[in-house]
């Protein structure tokens, strides 16, 4: 088999990137969909007019919301690991072949960047929801729980 040409490698670098960013979206966009529809019936249970009655309810869902958000850690986290290391080779095919330099953008080609994709700020924000995101609805489900238990408390 003939090897790769350089241009046919940053199509399949920058295929493998785009498949990644697209899941990584994708897994944002479950746990985003999952959340709110979450959140309508704790806040829903938060109306009635029997709040202990109810606490049973908002136990289970504000539970069942951690659990999602956990669940969805690990693969988030999976992708952003594959995505760093399409975007490393890729990096360095643009600095190894000058041919492809056109092609690249600024910072693909800043010599400090090298291989450690957290000191880029930009790819840094842009994937910050995505993870971050589970570990902001962890802490609002706990925060929920504890606001629940809280007017319980107070309630009794």
């Amino acid at each position: 088999m003939d090897s790769l040409s350089d241009i046919d490698k940053l199509k399949f670098y920058r295929d493998e990137i785009k498949h990644e960013f697209n899941l990584i979206a994708m897994r944002s966009t479950i746990l985003v969909t999952c959340q709110s529809f979450l959140v309508v019936p704790y806040a829903i249970l938060h109306t009635v007019a029997d709040f202990k009655a109810a606490l049973g309810s908002i136990l289970l869902v504000a539970t069942l919301g951690v659990f999602v958000a956990a669940i969805l850690v690990s693969p988030i986290e999976a992708g952003h690991r594959t995505l760093n290391k399409w975007l490393i080779k890729q990096r360095k095919l643009f600095k190894g072949t000058s041919m492809l330099k056109d092609l690249a953008i600024d910072r693909d080609m800043t010599p400090e960047l090298g291989e450690n994709l957290d000191d880029d700020r930009d790819h840094t924000r842009s994937l910050a929801f995505s993870r971050y995101g589970p570990w902001a609805f962890i802490a609002f489900w706990i925060l929920a729980l504890i606001n629940s238990f809280i007017r319980f408390r107070w309630m009794t």
